[in-house]
């Protein structure tokens, strides 16, 4: 018996291998259907996903072997990673290599094997995808054509698997620097934007015209920012599924109401104003809601009808009971979206028609 050389890139394959977290985990339809597919397609009685430890082969999938692993000095996949090629044995009995091998001598008794390697990116051989029958016997072309595309799909379940943990590795690190702008911007900005609006309240009197309007400009700022680091957080809590609503009886049109009143100051800066229909929200019934949240949806539709209105408009509110439904409505005469934009609509951080806006925007209302 001749052991196994070890690949020149013996220490970055092991890294690989290691970086996959493959190793002693679970079996996966995915490969046992593969394995499934080369005993099939090779007429063999055994097929394996095998991986090549630092000192040992172990089976991801083992498809008619009961064994999960096996010393890598007698392994016959741990000469099939050492080049790119099929690596193919039709008689272990007659190949120096192998003819005195205790898996050739003994179970699983491999007269036959052939076996693909598995070829990460940069040329790193992490394994096989090989086939293995008790006789000897030959292989042909498309067999072996078959056994290499069967192996490049276990290597796209391996980096899909990559795949995977970079994007786990991604949504732990948002969840991390949500909670730091949690901790880190949004408590000192509620402070500043209260220490501003209590400065502006006590000493309007005291101040200067000057030193009046760098006030409002600093608060209007201070609650601009506030109000980016939130929709940011909401936005952050809706994807991981955590944002909670607390649904409740409410009176929507005191929510409307309270949702212009909120925004009239807004509507003036945009040179527009905002009114209600009385006639049709006359007999809307309560309804189960979260009043904060529509409060934000309504407060979010009337800033955009406002940033985007005709100078001088009149933006219209109904509120209207269509069977089991209400529907509110939030209408501005401005032009509106192009057709070829529509699909841009709910895209974070993208503003549609940002340059004929009015006033400035995040592009999450």
């Amino acid at each position: 018996m001749i052991p196994p050389a070890k690949p020149r890139n013996e220490a970055e394959r092991l890294r690989w291998l290691q970086e996959l977290e493959i190793l002693d985990s679970l079996e996966e339809k995915a490969y046992d259907d593969l394995t499934f597919l080369a005993a099939q397609i090779c007429r063999t009685p055994i097929a394996l996903v095998s991986l090549i430890d630092s000192d040992r082969q172990w089976f991801k999938s083992h498809h008619g072997l009961a064994a999960r692993e096996t010393p890598r000095d007698i392994a016959f996949c741990a000469h099939a990673i050492l080049d790119d090629e099929l690596f193919v044995v039709e008689d272990s009995a007659r190949d120096e290599r192998f003819h005195d091998n205790p898996l050739a001598t003994g179970q699983p008794y491999v007269k036959f094997y052939a076996g693909a390697p598995l070829i990460l990116k940069d040329n790193i051989r992490v394994g096989t995808l090989c086939v293995i029958d008790n006789e000897a016997r030959k292989i042909s072309d498309d067999q072996k054509q078959a056994i290499k595309a069967l192996a490049r799909q276990v290597v796209s379940q391996m980096e899909l698997r990559l795949k995977i943990k970079e994007l786990r590795l991604l949504d732990r690190a948002k969840d991390e620097f949500v909670s730091m702008v949690s901790h880190e911007l949004r408590t000192p900005l509620t402070s500043l934007k209260g220490s501003l609006a209590l400065l502006q309240h006590t000493t309007s009197s005291t101040l200067d015209a000057n030193a009046i309007q760098l006030l409002e400009i600093a608060n209007r700022n201070a609650e601009r920012l506030l109000n980016i680091v939130n929709d940011i957080l909401d936005l952050a809590s809706m994807e991981a599924g955590k944002l909670e609503l607390k649904c409740e009886p409410i009176d929507l049109i005191e929510i409307v109401r309270n949702a212009i009143d909120l925004s009239e100051s807004y509507c003036r800066k945009c040179g527009c104003r905002i009114v209600l229909d009385q006639q049709q929200s006359a007999a809307v019934p309560a309804i189960m809601a979260d009043a904060q949240r529509i409060l934000q949806v309504l407060i979010n539709l009337i800033s955009n009808a406002a940033k985007f209105s005709c100078e001088d408009d009149t933006l219209e509110i109904s509120v209207a009971a269509v069977g089991d439904s209400v529907h509110v409505a939030v209408t501005d005469h401005g032009k509106g979206i192009p057709p070829e934009q529509m699909t841009n609509l709910f895209k974070k951080f993208t503003q549609i028609g940002g340059g004929n806006a009015k006033l400035p925007g995040t592009g999450l209302g």
